[in-house]
């Protein structure tokens, strides 16, 4: 009986309308795939996971840091890990109560270190952008599912796509 209370509960739950926080700050934890291609035939993913919090001034318009770390990604014997700061500015469209989709503008502030055969490590500051979805379950709990792109100099290609748990205060 008590399992069947629990389910009852937890359909009303996710059946009833959300309303997720016009403005006010946030915080979010991440997990997912960072790919890194750098050419020559080098290209490796590895898991990632991100931190990160922000400030939605409006319901269409928020700024967001989040500490990004890429993992290892691993090929031929090189080992590249990655990681860094990434500033963000959003824009937002709530589709409906509990579905929004949203875009983000930004740069990442990256270090990386490369050990192996060759040794040695690089930073920098490049463009950013993202492209998401999120589904508002409850006033305050909206995950997440989105795809981050990095303009890394020297790489053709920098992606990470990665799905979060979001609470907003």
């Amino acid at each position: 009986m008590k399992l069947i209370h629990a389910a009852v509960a937890a359909i009303a739950l996710v059946a009833s309308p959300a309303y997720a926080a016009d403005d006010g700050f946030y915080v979010e934890g991440g997990i997912g795939y960072y790919q890194l291609d750098i050419g020559g035939g080098w290209d490796a993913g590895d898991t990632a996971y991100k931190l990160g919090a922000g400030y939605n001034f409006m319901k269409y318009f928020g700024v967001e840091v989040e500490w990004i770390d890429g993992g290892s990604p691993k090929k031929y014997g090189e080992t590249v890990d990655i990681n860094g700061w990434n500033f963000s500015a959003i824009g937002r469209w709530p589709v409906s109560e509990q579905f929004e989709v949203f875009a983000k503008l930004g740069a990442l502030m990256w270090n990386a270190d490369l050990s192996g055969y060759v040794r040695g490590s690089d930073d920098g500051t490049d463009f950013s952008w993202g492209l998401g979805a999120g589904w508002n379950f409850t006033d305050h709990f909206t995950v997440n599912a989105e795809y981050q792109g990095f303009e890394i100099a020297d790489t053709y290609a920098s992606e990470l796509w990665i799905a979060s748990a979001v609470w907003r205060f």
